[in-house]
């Protein structure tokens, strides 16, 4: 009996979870920012802080669908440079990125004048296309890649009525072919509309 009991109650607390995001509005953001590749945690942090010294990072962009805590979002660059230690200017090419998730939007912290911080948890796909100018490279570098990826980030929204800005860092990590995690973060700050 008390087993039925905790899965009648797990149900409810379901179905009032789902009618709680349904009541909630869709909200749209479309962002601009910047992209930062790396290898591993260490390397993304050295690179974080070379773009804070020398704002040298890739151009990119973003969308973000949120109904409740239920958030999809899209992300991508292109123009990624590929690189060769050795060679005086180091390009042999460039790539594009492409990153697809789904998860959550976890809100902890009430809205306090409009503002509130938000942590981000999903997974989804990351797909990398390059071109290159030494064919030597197709044996060592597919043309294109796709692996599966976790999504972990930290942003915050002012919301003033239906529209705000929003700021978030969010990092897609995979493990391709038994290597570490393969960082890809985006720093990115865009406009929220609410549209109903």
């Amino acid at each position: 009996m008390t087993r039925r009991l905790m899965i009648a109650l797990a149900f409810v607390a379901v179905g009032i979870h789902a009618g709680e995001a349904r009541s909630q509005n869709l909200t749209i953001t479309p962002r601009l920012g910047a992209y930062i590749g790396a290898g591993d945690a260490e390397e993304l942090r050295s690179e974080a802080e070379r773009f804070r010294v020398e704002r040298s990072a890739d151009f990119a962009l973003g969308l973000t669908a949120e109904i409740g805590p239920i958030r999809g979002s899209l992300d991508y660059v292109t123009g990624k440079r590929i690189t060769e230690e050795g060679l005086d200017d180091g390009d042999v090419g460039d790539g594009s990125l492409l990153a697809v998730a789904a998860g959550l939007a976890l809100r902890p912290i009430p809205r306090i004048v409009g503002f509130q911080p938000y942590a981000v948890a999903g997974a989804g796909l990351k797909r990398n296309d390059y071109s290159y100018d030494d064919d030597g490279l197709s044996d060592l570098l597919p043309a294109s890649e796709t692996d599966f990826s976790v999504q972990l980030g930290l942003g915050a929204d002012l919301m003033l009525g239906a529209v705000g800005i929003v700021a978030e860092i969010t990092d897609y990590i995979s493990w391709h072919e038994g290597s570490a995690g393969r960082h890809d973060a985006f720093i990115t700050a865009g406009l929220r509309v609410s549209l109903f």
